[in-house]
């Protein structure tokens, strides 16, 4: 293969697996401004979307996909709603709050088990099959739609927070949640359809995850983790968690291209580590310039009589 032959399938896979990155990572990044901690249990409506199809989709076909939908959202709802609202209202902390959603996540990864087994499934390969001839590659129709879905979930995302009164609303509780509650947000609410929208984004992506590589009960902690990442290193925006994402998929595609894939996670952790090192706050953060608050003691002058 030449040297262009082997960088633009470098960029393909970038662009396929940081799609996937970006997508979870804005769903993340989105839910976490309004509710800030580390909800764990976001993964397992990407595994919940996935097994849904698996379920649903043989009997149902194309009509299963709002049941899907409906299912991760309903997942979501009550979650909020009857978890970590009352916890939030009782005065938990965001440790407690992260503790609750790894214990949300690890119920669900066994009951997953208990239901389905631990041994690997697939949704099929029809949407593998499809295929388009780039002429340098072969894209299938399920890699497509996940690079569309991370573009209209980028897209719709920020016309959401930057055009609508809604997004007002979240962009008021992420900069001081009791400054917005005083002004009359409704903050539970505002959380509520949050989590409808980050639950509806991970449920369809669960789906392609499941055309696409297949799923496994603990697949939803891997996903999460990597776009966590992704969010983590780009910034506090959702186009800096699209872009966090893109780097972090291009570093891992360049290191598995000169090493191996089992070096994968090792490069997402060095690459997490040296760039938080480098900009703790993101790389799409601009410094903020320092303040001297350094004085100088000055014996006053006497007026002259």
């Amino acid at each position: 293969m030449s040297d262009v032959g082997i960088l633009s399938s470098v960029l393909l896979n970038t662009l396929i697996i940081g799609s996937g990155y970006a997508i979870v990572a804005m769903a993340f990044r989105l839910m976490f401004s309004v509710s800030p901690f580390f909800n764990l249990a976001l993964g397992a409506s990407v595994a919940l979307g996935a097994y849904l199809g698996y379920s649903l989709l043989p009997m149902f076909g194309i009509y299963a996909y709002p049941l899907i939908l409906l299912g991760v959202i309903l997942f979501t709802w009550v979650q909020e709603a009857f978890i970590y609202r009352p916890m939030r209202n009782a005065g938990a902390s965001p440790m407690v709050l992260l503790v609750v959603s790894l214990g949300v996540y690890t119920i669900f990864e066994s009951v997953i088990h208990l239901i389905f087994g631990p041994q690997y499934q697939t949704l099929g390969s029809v949407m593998n099959l499809t295929q388009f001839n780039l002429g340098f590659a072969h894209l299938p129709l399920v890699q497509l739609i996940i690079i569309i879905l991370g573009l209209v979930s980028l897209f719709g995302i920020y016309v959401l927070l930057q055009k609508t009164f809604l997004g007002k609303e979240i962009r008021a509780i992420a900069q001081c949640s009791e400054l917005a509650y005083t002004t009359g947000i409704n903050i539970n609410r505002v959380i509520i359809i949050v989590s409808i929208v980050v639950g509806a984004i991970l449920g369809l992506y669960g789906v392609c995850v499941g055309f696409d590589t297949g799923m496994e009960p603990t697949m939803g902690f891997n996903i999460l983790f990597k776009g966590m990442i992704g969010a983590i290193i780009g910034g506090p925006t959702v186009l800096a968690a699209y872009l966090g994402s893109m780097i972090l998929a291009l570093a891992e595609n360049i290191g598995v291209w000169f090493f191996a894939s089992q070096w994968r996670d090792l490069i997402a952790f060095v690459i997490f580590i040296l760039l938080l090192w480098l900009r703790p706050n993101g790389i799409f953060v601009c410094t903020p310039k320092k303040v001297s608050c350094e004085f100088k003691l000055t014996k006053p002058k006497r007026s002259k009589k």
